[in-house]
């Protein structure tokens, strides 16, 4: 069968996302905020608070926002500075200014870089000028006019820098920063199963069945968007899943229908393979899919593409209940799973997909997610489509509103 040549396709179509001049949303740990905006300025109020807790200012002097040292001066581009300040003078927690960057970062999620400058209204403020540039949240720019002016990194932002624990996507990480200030150390394994014989690094324990692993409100839909480790013990997830599989939709895709006897084994399995990890997806509480995460060094498409890094990981999904179906909900999900991935290691380079051929979601696929069509391919189960998605462009593009 000959390849169907990438062109078929259009490419990658970010869509855009206005914010509302009045907006409530969730932290992952359902802290309420709510954010008021004009013209001039943000100004952000936390769990319930009848006054802001910080506001963003806009100053009539600019930063420069291109790159510096790469981009000539005479094409470099400036933008209008944010006084961070706080309504009377306070002490402000960092984990409220990380809250207040999540919005800033929403309503600003085309630029790359966000000029901004602490107020001495802020008593705190060497602090949060020590907090915002030792995670990397942002830096000082070699044209400041200021002492305290900065460009805030979007991208930094949403690969987790700065981000407390409490207030983390990632509700069960794995090592807990409370036990360890490094990754899950590099120790050499190996896995000899079908298809499969390479050595690979030995991969994190899970969490426990049933535990919340993942959360974040979708803001073009208004809801919270989660992901728990799926327990097969547990009567409610079992049934979802059994019943998802056995749909004549889903069956089209995963091929995986049976009695229960069948769909508990797939579970256990699962459950007993350190590579890879099923988790239900769930909207505002309700069961909607089943996705999976895993580290593809030691998975069977390894043998087939080849390449692939020790930290390198992959995803699927199926969407069971037809009301969460649609494009929107779809790229949420998509999206989050390929951020769950690169946040819950940060030597993930590479998150891929190996959907086959022929299903109706490749299209979907290429426009909403910034990933690379890398080519069609063979498995002994299937034709499939390679799909590569690099961290630098996911953080550069990805739709996380």
């Amino acid at each position: 069968m000959s390849a169907q040549p990438q062109s078929q396709y259009a490419g990658f179509r970010p869509e855009t996302f206005v914010a509302p001049p009045e907006q409530d949303f969730l932290l992952p740990d359902n802290t309420p905020v709510h954010v008021v905006a004009d013209e001039t300025s943000i100004a952000i109020s936390l769990a319930g608070a009848t006054s802001p807790t910080i506001v963003f200012e806009k100053q009539e002097r600019t930063l420069r926002t291109s790159p510096h040292g790469i981009v000539n001066d005479d094409r470099a581009e400036h933008a209008p500075v944010l006084l961070v300040k706080a309504p009377a003078r306070a002490t402000v927690a960092r984990d409220d200014l990380w809250a207040a960057l999540y919005a800033l970062c929403i309503r600003r999620y085309e630029d790359d870089v966000i000029p901004a400058a602490l107020d001495d209204s802020l008593e705190n403020v060497d602090d949060l000028l020590f907090y915002l540039t030792q995670t990397g949240l942002a830096f000082s720019p070699p044209d400041r006019t200021g002492p305290r002016d900065l460009l805030i990194i979007r991208a930094a932002f949403w690969q987790g820098a700065g981000a407390p624990v409490s207030r983390h996507w990632l509700r069960d990480p794995i090592p807990h920063p409370s036990l360890s200030m490094t990754p899950f150390p590099r120790f050499t394994s190996f896995t000899r199963a079908e298809n499969v014989c390479t050595t690979h690094p030995l991969r994190p324990p899970k969490p426990a069945p049933g535990k919340l692993i993942y959360s974040r409100w979708i803001f073009s839909l208004g809801e919270q968007l989660t992901f728990t480790h799926i327990d097969a013990s547990n009567p409610e997830h079992f049934e979802v899943y059994k019943k998802w599989q056995n749909s004549d939709r889903v069956n089209v895709g995963w091929r995986e229908r049976g009695p229960d006897e069948k769909h508990r084994k797939y579970l256990a399995d699962r459950l007993a393979d350190p590579h890879i990890m099923g988790f239900l997806v769930s909207w505002n509480g309700e069961h909607a899919g089943y996705g999976e995460m895993s580290w593809v060094k030691e998975d069977h498409m390894n043998s087939f593409v080849g390449g692939l890094g020790d930290y390198d990981q992959g995803t699927h999904l199926l969407i069971g209940e037809e009301k969460f179906r649609g494009r929107h909900r779809f790229t949420a999900v998509m999206t989050a799973m390929k951020h769950m991935c690169f946040l819950r290691d940060p030597r993930t380079e590479v998150v891929v997909g190996e959907p086959r051929y022929d299903l109706p979601i490749i299209p979907r696929l290429i426009a909403y997610l910034p990933q690379e069509f890398n080519r069609e391919f063979e498995m002994p189960h299937k034709r499939a489509v390679y799909f590569v998605l690099r961290r630098e462009r996911f953080f550069q593009a990805a739709i996380l509103y």
